[in-house]
């Protein structure tokens, strides 16, 4: 039975959750209201939502972005959890019009929140029933930033955008470097009209890749990020593109990705990339309104989502579903099924929307609670598996994908 929360353009946080039997009225799921702040006249939009995992005694919250700056803090009341009550509130005051939340992660009493304008901030909860004023870190990063994600064991985290590559930064590291540390860097760096030298915190950046077949350089759009692994060996990264292509890196290998897919988003670009929970699964949205499973091992599309109406804005996978919100204002549930066994087959079974939920606002994103879910696995030995194939697959050097520049194939619909 899992449960999704989902933010929308009005501030409205609700709860989706999907049951395997229908109600007596037919559905399948059950839709709440939780919370609500805004109005027409002064939208407060959800950007970023995260769900704050309880403490020995302390109560479960979830943590919201808001188009307003605002980052608050709320905690679930009732016995069934059927609202939310805002505990604690803060702003970064370097957030400034027509900036915007684009990362928000929770780890143990950690909060850690990252705009377009590469403010980063550390937010620390004291106390686990949220009593006492957290205190704050702060750090710099560049702007122009796209997407910003927290390592599983938060030990790093990566960020990438316009003209911004795909770099990996060690995350306490990155709160001990002084602004102007930062400043000196960036200004050497300019000077010597490269881009290899990293910044103080930083531990790895991608290197773009090859020109293309007119000798012409490519263009810096990432769009989207996610780390591959949810292991603590998180040196798998994917990235999804403006120009439509996904690209995994492996930060132990080279600078450039291992493997680059071209134009799997179809329509405007790729929006969304997400790890699935199937082992070699990968869910890529484009700005159209595709939404694709490709697997990991060669790239190729095993199976699309039929009778979507919007770009997918937001993908949360869960052990049996996956729930999507879309700018058409429907929310979605969609069944999933692993790639194949084995490397290029076809699937017998594909996935399809079990449940199409219109919301009367737009929703922005979504995200699984997985505090919630009794279906909750373990995936240990899953994650030793993925170590498995990531270190038996061949590695590519830089040379290698220069050679090969031109002749990566399109990826194949089923």
């Amino acid at each position: 039975m899992p449960r999704f929360l989902i933010g929308d353009e009005q501030g409205q946080v609700k709860s989706l959750t999907y049951h395997s039997d229908p109600f007596a009225d037919g559905t399948k799921y059950k839709l709440t209201t939780l919370s609500q702040r805004g109005t027409e006249e002064q939208k407060i939009s959800i950007q970023r939502m995260a769900v704050v995992s309880p403490d020995v005694g302390g109560p479960k919250a979830v943590v919201t972005g808001c188009s307003n700056g605002t980052i608050t803090l709320s905690t679930f009341q009732g016995e069934d959890g059927e609202t939310l009550a805002t505990t604690k509130e803060w702003q970064d005051s370097r957030f400034k019009p027509g900036t915007s939340y684009i990362g928000l992660a929770a780890s143990e009493n950690k909060i850690y929140s990252c705009s377009t304008n590469g403010a980063l901030q550390l937010t620390t909860i004291l106390d686990p029933t949220f009593e006492t004023m957290p205190t704050h870190q702060r750090s710099s990063l560049p702007m122009r930033l796209r997407d910003w994600k927290l390592s599983p064991n938060a030990e790093t985290f990566a960020y990438g955008g316009d003209e911004v590559e795909l770099s990996v930064w060690n995350t306490e590291a990155a709160f001990q470097v002084r602004t102007e540390d930062l400043n000196k860097s960036a200004a050497a760096s300019k000077k010597r009209k490269q881009n290899n030298e990293l910044f103080p915190g930083e531990i790895w950046r991608a290197k773009n890749v090859a020109n293309d077949s007119l000798g012409l350089r490519q263009p810096i759009r990432i769009t989207s990020i996610d780390y591959l692994s949810t292991s603590p060996s998180a040196y798998h990264i994917v990235t999804g593109t403006q120009l439509g292509d996904v690209r995994r890196y492996d930060t132990r290998a080279t600078r450039r990705p291992v493997t680059d897919w071209k134009g799997i988003g179809k329509a405007g670009g790729v929006q969304v990339v997400k790890k699935g929970f199937a082992e070699h699964e990968l869910l890529v949205s484009d700005q159209g309104t595709s939404l694709f499973s490709v697997d990991l091992r060669n790239g190729r599309v095993i199976y699309g989502y039929k009778g979507l109406s919007g770009a997918v804005t937001s993908i949360a996978p869960s052990p049996s579903v996956v729930a999507s919100t879309a700018n058409d204002r429907f929310a979605r549930l969609h069944s999933t099924y692993p790639p194949p066994a084995k490397e290029g087959q076809n699937l017998d079974r594909k996935g399809s929307v079990l449940e199409k939920v219109y919301l009367t606002s737009t929703p922005t994103v979504v995200v699984w609670d997985d505090t919630a879910d009794e279906t909750k696995e373990t995936t240990s030995s899953t994650e030793e598996q993925d170590d498995e194939v990531w270190h038996a697959m061949e590695q590519v050097d830089e040379s290698d994908m220069e050679n090969a520049a031109g002749k990566s194939k399109r990826p194949r619909l089923s």
